[in-house]
């Protein structure tokens, strides 16, 4: 059994001096696995939604602890927690969840100002972050602080006060974790040249800002029942490494013994494996942890 397979990893005179694996059918077969493994987890999740999912230790907490740590690292105050944003915030989580899309608008036309509104808040100005499938608090903030619309949220001196939804649910048959983020500041507020250019004025009740409490009420995370949830991420991201750990392997000991017992040969092409090995890479970082919007 072990001379059997050991053509596939060690170049010798049956495979012409040139690790089967490294051959390009071979390689195209990993593709194609690899590719395989990508549509079968997409038909899972559609055939039995929520097998699949990804566990989170993103509280609302952590949220706002990070969010007004990345504002005083540019010298802006910190932002009120306000209890009837993050009703807004969830509400909003909780409506993508029950109408299965992921976008500011909903598939009905309900815009985020629908949502502030929803919940009485009169802002002069307002906007939202949205976030999902993230395992962390601190992968979540620099995706935001990386993307310039997201960032201008978070830092955005106009801001007085912020609402956070932390939401578990099944989202395009995938169990998973969206994060909301709603900023405002209330109609009432003194009036300042930034914030006279602003969204238009929502027509119900003003929520008045209340002080941050020593710890934000969650929605139930992930977390305490992850063991029963498969990150499909992270099945992806799995086999990748594996495929590019597996070949990187055998071109190290390829190379090794081929320098070592002086043998020449005509097969194979060193630019072929680079290739695979960029093209593993590039589905890799496409499947990079969270999506933002």
């Amino acid at each position: 059994m072990k001379h059997s397979f050991s053509h596939f990893f060690i170049p010798q005179e049956k495979n012409n001096h040139r690790a089967s694996l490294l051959k390009s059918h071979f390689l195209l077969l990993l593709i194609g696995f690899y590719l395989l493994n990508q549509s079968v987890i997409k038909f899972i999740s559609l055939v039995k939604p929520g097998i699949l999912g990804y566990s989170s230790e993103i509280t609302a907490q952590k949220v706002l602890e990070k969010t007004n740590s990345e504002r005083q690292k540019n010298g802006l105050p910190a932002l009120q927690y306000n209890s009837v944003l993050s009703e807004s915030a969830t509400k909003k989580a909780q409506d993508m969840f029950a109408n299965n899309y992921w976008a500011h608008t909903s598939p009905i036309g309900a815009s985020p100002w629908d949502f502030f509104k929803s919940v009485g808040y009169k802002y002069s100005v307002a906007g939202e972050n949205l976030a999902r499938d993230f395992y962390d608090t601190d992968s979540l903030i620099k995706a935001w602080m990386d993307s310039p619309t997201h960032r201008e949220n978070i830092v955005n001196s106009k801001y007085q006060e912020i609402g956070i939804g932390v939401v578990n649910g099944i989202l395009g048959g995938v169990k998973t974790t969206l994060v909301v983020q709603h900023f405002g500041t209330p109609l009432n507020a003194v009036a300042t040249k930034d914030t006279k250019e602003t969204k238009p004025v929502v027509t119900s009740s003003l929520a008045q800002a209340t002080p941050i409490p020593q710890s934000i009420p969650e929605t139930k995370v992930l977390s305490e029942t992850k063991s029963k949830y498969i990150s499909p991420l992270m099945l992806n991201k799995i086999i990748g490494l594996i495929m590019f750990v597996l070949i990187i392997g055998v071109l190290f000991v390829d190379g090794y013994l081929t320098l070592k017992n002086n043998v020449h040969r005509f097969t194979g092409s060193t630019v072929g494996h680079i290739g695979f090995l960029l093209v593993i890479l590039l589905f890799m970082l496409v499947s990079q942890q969270g999506a933002i919007f």
